[in-house]
């Protein structure tokens, strides 16, 4: 089984899931005004009555990698990190050569934790949810991190449009998995000249094939076909033949 966001889901056990749980009974006013940056997985707090969520999209596995490997296997890096220290100290010290490069390690240890922490944060704020009352978007406000802007709309979307990444690097992440930028025009749209690109409309960048499926499916979803209306007489029918 594979969780919303394409990774695997995370029993409930472990420093992160009794952080979360003390972390809730905290006052909701207050939690809330954090939450409102961080945008947390579960929303269930912050529906509205009888609102149910039918669709949640968050950007590729991919661009976590960092978070994955900080919050999931930090031991094994933890682990990394010593051995090469270690390995460091005993060159160190057969070599003659000063000490003090295995703090090295470390260094870079705390600069991947700060990344993976900044990654975790990116990856949630970028999402898109359809509920059975509104279609809301969450998008970080560009070079204000960690802030973050939601648009709810009461309607849905009427034009989807998908292309590649303009970064390189995740250009070849989405040729080896098919992630691809969408862009969600929601009123009036245009054709940009020369590309297939549509403009004046929100970018979601890479979203999985799976979850760009499961939208079209939302947005453009297919009326069932009509049935033959079935007639049913109370009682016997006279047939009258009319002369020619």
């Amino acid at each position: 089984m594979s969780s919303e966001n394409g990774r695997p889901p995370q029993p409930n056990t472990g420093f992160v899931s009794s952080l979360t749980r003390q972390w809730k009974k905290l006052p909701a006013g207050f939690r809330w005004n954090l939450e409102d940056t961080f945008q947390p997985e579960d929303i269930a707090e912050r529906l509205l009555p009888g609102e149910e969520v039918k669709l949640q999209i968050h950007l590729a596995w991919y661009r976590d990698i960092i978070g994955q490997i900080v919050f999931e296997h930090f031991r094994l890096l933890f682990g990394i990190v010593m051995g090469v220290t270690a390995v460091i100290l005993l060159f160190a010290f057969i070599s003659g050569y000063s000490p003090y490069y295995s703090l090295a390690p470390f260094a870079i240890l705390l600069i991947t934790i700060a990344m993976g922490i900044r990654h975790r944060i990116e990856h949630q704020q970028w999402r898109l949810v359809r509920t059975n009352a509104r279609f809301i978007i969450s998008i970080p406000q560009p070079n204000a991190f960690p802030l973050v802007d939601n648009i709810e709309l009461k309607g849905m979307p009427t034009v989807m449009d998908t292309n590649w990444s303009r970064n390189p690097v995740w250009r070849v992440f989405q040729f080896l998995t098919g992630a691809r930028d969408v862009y969600l025009s929601l009123a009036a749209y245009k054709f940009i000249e020369g590309t297939a690109r549509v403009g004046d409309a929100l970018i979601l960048p890479d979203i999985m094939p799976d979850d760009i499926l499961s939208l079209r499916k939302i947005i453009f979803s297919i009326p069932p076909p009509k049935k033959p209306q079935e007639v049913v007489f109370p009682e016997p029918q006279k047939v009258i033949a009319t002369k020619e």
